[in-house]
């Protein structure tokens, strides 16, 4: 009980020393959004707005302070600047038609929203409807020698965490333990390829010295437009497993494709949605009870794409190739 106790006044102490900091500090931050290969999308009726957490979700048209602006005549790169408090920003991009104020145009329908933690002054740079997805990572504390979780807490760190953030330097890199064995964080993360390594950090500290290992390597992971978990053992970088969130229970045929790709057996599947593997959204299809959908992919290029079936589930992933 005592541990117990010891640990959690310790993390309360964390986050309201973080609280009071981020209340005194802000940063100045640009966002970038590359709209080259958005589809539809017409500069001469279009305009782009960021809503986001600390403009206070306004309608996008609504506040003339969200407007993105090309970064020059012609580009297709639109810009904006602000000054903003440290700590969590979410926000989403929209375009705006013809003038009229409308939650209908964002770059896709509901959660997630963009993420980033502020911790100085940057710019984030981010293309049209590469979506961001949740990976959960796990790792097991048993073989981590010496280690109390009363005194201590487990940072993850790396090109994932604010670009490496120092280990006890952001709390939403700190990870969390119902039973002091394995600890757990959820990072919503783009796809792409990353860099990390499990910390051990004094409680309400910061250093680079209590690493799995000293030097490298780093473990790597690659984030494949997928929902997905992946489960470590502290100082073992070959027990790394990443799975899939849920597994794929639809038919999906032929794989290879060539013409048109189709499901069947979808009668509770309310959308489709199909990613190149960049993360691009090259394909989106709404349906109401069809038991079978058929997908024109003829004129995508070929390689690998990644398949998101939506139900009122959560959402399945599949990959196929285009030939």
């Amino acid at each position: 009980m005592k541990k117990t106790t010891l640990k959690f006044l310790a993390i309360a102490m964390f986050f309201l020393m973080g609280t009071f900091v981020m209340a005194q500090t802000q940063y100045s931050i640009t966002f970038q959004v590359d709209m080259t290969d958005a589809d539809p999308f017409d500069p001469a009726t279009d305009e782009i707005f960021m809503s986001s957490s600390f403009a206070g979700w306004p309608q996008p048209g609504t506040c003339a302070g969200c407007v993105m602006e090309p970064t020059g005549v012609g580009s297709m790169i639109y810009t904006n600047s602000a000054t903003i408090d440290s700590g969590e920003v979410q926000y989403k991009y929209f375009r705006v038609i013809n003038g009229e104020a409308s939650w209908d145009h964002g770059e896709w329908t509901g959660d997630p929203n963009r993420k980033v933690h502020l911790a100085g002054d940057g710019t984030f740079e981010n293309v049209w409807a590469n979506k961001p997805y949740d990976i959960t990572f796990n790792v097991d504390m048993t073989t981590a020698d010496p280690f109390d979780p009363a005194l201590e807490q487990v940072f993850i760190a790396g090109s994932l965490a604010n670009g490496w953030a120092e280990p006890g330097t952001l709390s939403p890199y700190m990870m969390t333990s119902e039973d002091d064995i394995t600890f757990t964080v959820t990072l919503l993360l783009y796809p792409g390829d990353y860099m990390f390594k499990y910390f051990i950090v004094p409680n309400g500290g910061h250093s680079w010295d209590g690493g799995e290992w000293a030097g490298d390597p780093n473990r790597e992971v690659t984030v494949d437009t997928m929902a997905a978990v992946i489960d470590d053992v502290w100082g073992d970088i070959s027990a790394g497993i990443f799975t899939e969130k849920n597994p794929f229970t639809y038919n999906l045929y032929p794989n290879p494709v060539t013409t048109s790709l189709n499901l069947y057996n979808i009668s509770d599947v309310t959308k489709i949605e199909v990613y190149d593997i960049t993360g691009k959204l090259v394909r989106t299809v709404q349906l109401d009870s069809a038991q079978e959908v058929s997908i024109d992919v003829a004129d995508l290029n070929v390689g690998v794409y990644i398949v998101n079936v939506y139900n009122d589930s959560g959402v399945q992933t599949a990959k196929f190739v285009k030939e």
